[in-house]
């Protein structure tokens, strides 16, 4: 067993994205990365701990050359910057999160056209690398300085065929997006929303689709673009048919159906439903055909069947029709956690609209979750607690009552409320991360390379807020359905 133990150390390190030598630390390739322009490093270690208790006093790491901590003795961590040196001066940061490079050319890539890339990922002893498409993605998004990326794995470059990569507690898939959150102050609005809605609601086919998911998964990185650091990122997959487990059509059948709310035009908030449609285009409505998208058409049929029962249909008929149309319980979480979050810009826009199969009712999936908790999407803060957000189809809902609707709703809220709602479970999500950011010193790393009008304030002004903010909207939201 002790002839065992120096290869399974050995191995341990080598997984942790080190190698010892001495009192020299070697760090794997793909672990770190160096900004000349800001002189700082940044390396992930999954478990310094492990560094530590073979040698606690380190006196250089190995990156792409030797670089000498000028305070030998201080035990590293993740709570501190170190000055390293190799012929100037660098702060070290040493970090948990995942670390990702791309290497891009900047003066080629715009948000329409995928341009050749390359990619790295390292987390532990999880390493991908892989040649890419690349665009900047989003509307007001662009106008950051900080921008968001549509990634897409290929096999080369020249041929451009897609390739599925698998990240670990992700799905294995080619299609990624790098957000940069760059509108939101404490970078973990999104984050946390997006992980509340993966909680609270399953989807209703979930016992004949196992793999189905109800959203998309996220994971922060941090990023290097052309070996600048570029701070931190929000990894997330899309939401497509393959995440959401639809049923693929057969020839000219269509089975599910997958539409974006893209544009405010009024269909997405149910409160324009034309006389007909055109399925000669991706869109109508307001809406983007997501899937099928068969002979470079679509079929909007059942999508304007569904916006003329809302928005032209009688009570009796809405009643009679609307549980058979919409998935009831899904339609009820949509509609409390876009109002917990006070989503302003997801009920008219940004969502998707779901069909599992043909005859089967749609079902709602939320999208771009970063105007919320009292910021809307230029990051500016609406610090207005006590509206109730809707649309037609909601307000609908409400006033007519189908089959109990309200009482279902206000059932539903006061589970949500002792449960992931609840003023504790909400405080300490968002303690978690802020806790760790401010500790690990992200914040500070982030901060350094993207000063803004955000930033003006200090994070504890912003998390004041935050805390604050919340406290209120909760208690209207009590308040509001005991009385509804």
């Amino acid at each position: 067993m002790r002839q065992l133990l120096p290869i399974l150390l050995a191995f341990y390190m080598v997984s942790c994205g080190v190698n010892l030598s001495a009192q020299e630390i070697i760090a794997e390739t793909g672990s770190y990365g160096i900004d000349k322009k800001n002189k700082i490093i940044v390396w992930h270690v999954n478990n310094l701990d492990s560094i530590l208790s073979l040698d606690k006093k380190v006196t250089s790491v190995r990156f792409n050359k030797t670089f000498k901590l000028k305070e030998a003795s201080k035990q590293l961590s993740y709570s501190e910057g170190y000055t390293v040196t190799s012929d100037e001066d660098y702060v070290l940061y040493i970090t948990k999160t995942p670390l990702v490079h791309i290497t891009i050319n900047t003066s080629a890539i715009n948000r329409n056209a995928k341009i050749p890339g390359y990619f790295t990922f390292f987390n532990g002893s999880e390493y991908v690398e892989s040649v890419m498409g690349v665009r900047h993605r989003g509307n007001l998004s662009l106008t950051f300085p900080k921008k968001s990326f549509d990634l897409e794995f290929w096999t080369d470059s020249i041929s451009k065929q897609k390739k599925n990569v698998k990240f670990s507690g992700m799905r294995n898939d080619d299609d990624w997006i790098l957000d940069g959150m760059y509108n939101e102050p404490l970078r973990l609005r999104s984050h946390i929303a997006t992980h509340i809605w993966n909680d609270i609601h399953t989807p209703y086919y979930a016992q004949k689709e196992p793999k189905a998911k109800s959203g998309f998964h996220v994971k922060y990185v941090e990023v290097f673009k052309n070996n600048q650091y570029y701070g931190l990122y929000q990894f997330s997959e899309s939401v497509d048919r393959k995440q959401l487990q639809l049923k693929k059509n057969e020839k000219e059948t269509i089975h599910g159906e997958l539409y974006k709310a893209n544009s405010y035009e009024g269909g997405p908030a149910f409160t324009k439903a034309p006389a007909s449609y055109n399925n000669l285009f991706p869109h109508w409505n307001g809406w983007l055909t997501r899937y099928p998208f068969i002979d470079y058409t679509s079929d909007f049929e059942n999508l304007f069947k569904f916006e003329n029962l809302v928005v032209h249909s009688s009570n009796d008929t809405f009643s009679k029709n609307i549980e058979q149309t919409v998935h009831i319980s899904n339609a009820i979480d949509y509609y409390l956690f876009v109002n917990m979050l006070r989503a302003s810009d997801n009920l008219g826009k940004n969502y998707y609209l779901g069909k599992y199969d043909k005859g089967e009712p749609y079902f709602f999936i939320p999208w771009d979750l970063d105007g919320v908790w009292g910021v809307i999407q230029d990051g500016k803060r609406e610090g207005v607690t006590n509206d109730v957000l809707w649309n037609g189809l909601f307000k609908r809902l409400i006033e007519v009552n189908p089959n109990g609707y309200k009482d279902k709703m206000k059932v539903r809220w006061a589970t949500l409320r002792t449960q992931e709602f609840s003023n504790e479970a909400l405080r300490a999500r968002i303690n978690k991360i802020y806790t760790r950011f401010t500790e690990e010193k992200v914040y500070e790393r982030e901060q350094l390379v993207w000063k803004n009008a955000l930033n003006e304030l200090s994070n504890q002004v912003h998390y004041e807020y935050l805390m604050k903010w919340l406290d209120d909207r909760l208690r209207f939201l009590d308040s509001h359905f005991k009385t509804l």
